[in-house]
């Protein structure tokens, strides 16, 4: 859901607040900048569609890669690992991106990963622990499931912008979009 997705970054270092947002851009950046404060990426799929008995055997997100800075550079590395947080339905108090969803609580925490770049792809394998927190039910938050990426790391002190960016959902070509790919089966 491109209208709910975006970045956004800490009001200051250490301080664990989401301060700027950034729903309208077509890029998704996670790390940290000059000033030490820390971004953090969300993703917000529709996931009504799965039917309410829906046993789920595996989950899969694919991210596009778009740039790093500073240039060949690799933040995954230098900032050890992506984190996932999954929330069933939104984080915070609306499904629309803001700022409290930097530091909202998640259901379930994921990682961190290390995924390998293929084809210009990330593709993290969510685990098994994590499919309970894939929402079922249209009438839950409007059927929403909810992912935020950040790295492990929240900054290395290094004083200069660390970031990995990655396609949004507003995107220009739709195949380069962030995908959740769910394989269920039914009684």
């Amino acid at each position: 859901s491109a209208s709910q997705d975006g970045w956004i970054r800490e009001t200051g270092e250490n301080t664990t607040l989401g301060g700027t947002v950034n729903v309208d851009g077509s890029i998704l950046s996670l790390g940290d900048d000059a000033a030490k404060k820390q971004y953090r990426a969300l993703l917000s799929f529709n996931t009504s569609a799965l039917p309410d008995n829906a046993t789920i055997s595996s989950v899969k997100l694919k991210l596009r890669y778009s740039s790093v800075t500073p240039p060949s550079t690799n933040p995954v590395a230098l900032l050890q690992g992506i984190l996932l947080d999954v929330h069933n339905g939104y984080f915070g108090t609306a499904a629309a991106l803001q700022a409290s969803d930097f530091q909202a609580t998640p259901d379930a925490t994921t990682g961190p990963y290390a995924p390998t770049l293929s084809a210009g792809f990330y593709t993290i394998t969510l685990p098994p622990s994590t499919f309970t927190y894939i929402n079922k039910l249209a009438t839950n938050a409007g059927g929403l499931t909810q992912i935020r990426l950040r790295f492990k790391l929240e900054d290395n002190s290094d004083a200069i912008a660390n970031v990995l960016n990655l396609v949004s959902g507003n995107g220009a070509t739709a195949s380069d979009r962030p995908t959740l790919t769910i394989v269920f089966s039914t009684p």
